[in-house]
């Protein structure tokens, strides 16, 4: 079995995820974009290094930081550096046609970990969403731009159970203010990876475990509007 065959039928290694995280913080970073390089060559896909290796590397600084065996400072630099690969990372094209639909993607209030989201957004548009993405909406930003503007979803990130509150508090608040009396509501984030936790446990339509599980949802709520 090649490289490529194992990472299909396994993921990329955990231990992959953490030379990639360390080697972020290395000089300019330069070691990190290498190795992203390296996968490439040995024919690993956009899709797979996205969700596979930057997300798991984005928590995994996350996580360091909750532990404090990384500083505030030192965890922005880090996922800004992943921010500059991903931008490096083309998906394929979308085909040419008409939208899809209209996404807006907001962390939840209080919300500090929102890589997850960028993750979300490329994958969106690469299949053919109009995606408006707000990494410091605030409450009230959310409710003026559902009012303002008619969107078919809108995605929520999440990374702690503290925070459910407030992203309870949110969605009823958008599915007051929306335009769209149809609108969908989906959560997403740390919180909801790897874990058991329901749509009923904050107020959303669904829950995405990853980007390619969101754009997923967000496909099948598209079939179902009957627009195909």
């Amino acid at each position: 079995m090649n490289e490529v065959s194992s990472f299909l039928l396994r993921g990329i290694p955990a231990e992959m995820v953490d030379t990639f995280a360390h080697l972020v913080f290395s000089d300019d970073g330069a070691d990190a974009g290498l190795l992203i390089e390296q996968l490439f060559a040995d024919g690993v896909t956009a899709e797979m290094i996205m969700l596979g290796l930057l997300a798991p590397a984005a928590r995994l600084m996350g996580d360091m930081w909750c532990s404090d065996r990384l500083s505030f400072v030192e965890v922005t630099l880090g996922l800004s550096r992943i921010q500059q690969v991903l931008r490096q990372i083309r998906l394929p094209e979308a085909p040419a046609g008409r939208e899809k639909g209209r996404a807006l993607l907001v962390p939840v209030p209080g919300e500090q970990h929102t890589f997850g989201l960028r993750l979300v957004e490329e994958f969106l548009i690469r299949n053919g969403w109009s995606v408006t993405c707000n990494l410091r909406a605030s409450h009230a930003d959310i409710l003026d731009a559902v009012a303002a503007k008619s969107y078919d979803f809108v995605g929520f990130s999440i990374s702690c159970e503290r925070l459910l509150p407030a992203l309870r508090s949110a969605i009823r608040g958008v599915r007051s203010a929306s335009r769209n009396p149809e609108l969908r509501i989906m959560a997403g984030g740390v919180l909801f990876t790897g874990t058991s936790a329901e749509c009923d446990s904050c107020g959303a339509d669904a829950v995405a475990i990853d980007a390619d599980d969101a754009v997923a949802k967000a496909e099948a709520w598209f079939a179902l509007a009957g627009v195909e």
